[in-house]
């Protein structure tokens, strides 16, 4: 497959800051595809995305052929571009590639989603902690993102940011009791990954780098703020006091500490590199 063609990058369309947008970031960085992310703000990214093909969801990868709105098909998509050996999902049919295939399902469903919730219950009522994240969070075009708008800056802040607050909070129903469900299946994801872990395997499924790897540590950054992370993420101490404690404790955790190795090791890797 040769969509992507020399001179003609894909475009991927992020929120910069999105631990689904990095997940598929990171494929791409792996597959060594050439691509042009275009980064916007929560709420104004959705007609962006709607006019590139997708759903009003980011990340959204523009393809010659279409384009993908969904991180797991972003994935599976560009295993095309890889040799066998370093495809996320197992190319051969057998009982390895539909443990991938299912552990890299339950952490796109139940992961993810949580680990958002939780994280915007406790910055959403911070304004200026969320201007950081904001700010920080937009690279230079010469690293692959979109300067922030215009008008990005603190006195046009406090006027998108209530609207921008309460479309999240409604589009993502967080409030206390759903933070605290999520709170809940970050722990089941997190307790699932540690007995895994339990017998020294380097790698959650197989003796090598794949989807279930890439996804479980993608989707926990927001509660493991690993260092590895291409896009600045909050530094812990200026967390509030009660997400900084979560992050603390599921980063000393075995499953914390596999995720900040997977960015550690893993995120930088390309094409050119040796197999995993």
């Amino acid at each position: 497959m040769t969509d992507h063609g020399a001179g003609a990058p894909l475009r991927l369309i992020t929120i910069p800051f999105s631990h689904y947008c990095d997940k598929a970031r990171w494929a791409l960085d792996r597959a060594g595809v050439p691509y042009r992310e275009e980064g916007h703000l929560p709420l104004a990214h959705a007609l962006p995305a709607l006019r590139a093909g997708g759903r009003r969801t980011v990340p959204v990868l523009v393809t010659r052929s279409g384009a993908l709105a969904d991180s797991t098909d972003i994935l599976r998509y560009l295993d095309a571009f890889v040799p066998a050996g370093r495809a996320l999902f197992p190319r051969a049919p057998g009982a390895l590639r539909a443990e991938v295939a299912s552990l890299e399902d339950r952490f796109d469903r139940d992961l993810g989603p949580a680990t958002r919730r939780v994280v915007y219950f406790h910055l959403l009522p911070d304004e200026a902690a969320a201007f950081s994240l904001m700010a920080r969070s937009f690279r230079s075009p010469e690293g692959g993102a979109a300067a922030p708008p215009p008008w990005f800056g603190p006195r046009m802040f406090r006027a998108y940011f209530p609207v921008a607050r309460a479309v999240m909070r409604r589009a993502m129903r967080i409030d206390a009791a759903s933070a605290e469900r999520s709170r809940g299946e970050i722990r089941a994801a997190f307790d699932a990954v540690n007995e895994r872990l339990r017998d020294g395997r380097p790698f959650l499924a197989g003796d090598r780098f794949s989807a279930a790897d890439l996804t479980f540590a993608a989707l926990a950054a927001p509660v493991l703020l690993p260092e590895h992370h291409p896009v600045p993420l909050p530094e812990l101490a200026g967390l509030p006091a009660a997400l900084r404690a979560l992050v603390e404790a599921l980063r000393a955790e075995p499953a914390g500490a596999f995720g900040l190795r997977m960015y550690r090791e893993q995120r930088a890797r390309r094409a050119a590199d040796a197999a995993a």
